[in-house]
């Protein structure tokens, strides 16, 4: 079985804003929900142990935070 890679692939200008207008059109609003506590998800692991204290969490209450009742 062969394996491909498209990382590697060098996209076209045209090419990435064509596929960017086509995920927009079809992305629900769950999809949008997701990507939004991703973002934020990736954001507080980006932050020291000290920057989480002063906002008040540890870093293993981040996905608590975001996902739970945490605020």
């Amino acid at each position: 079985m062969a394996y491909f890679d498209p990382s590697f692939e060098r996209q076209s200008g045209l090419r990435h804003s064509l596929r960017a207008a086509f995920k927009g059109f079809f992305e629900t609003p769950f999809d949008a929900r997701q990507r939004r506590l991703a973002a934020r998800v990736a954001e507080l692991r980006a932050l020291s142990d000290a920057d989480l204290a002063a906002q008040g969490m540890a870093r293993q209450d981040i996905l608590f935070h975001v996902f739970g009742n945490g605020r």
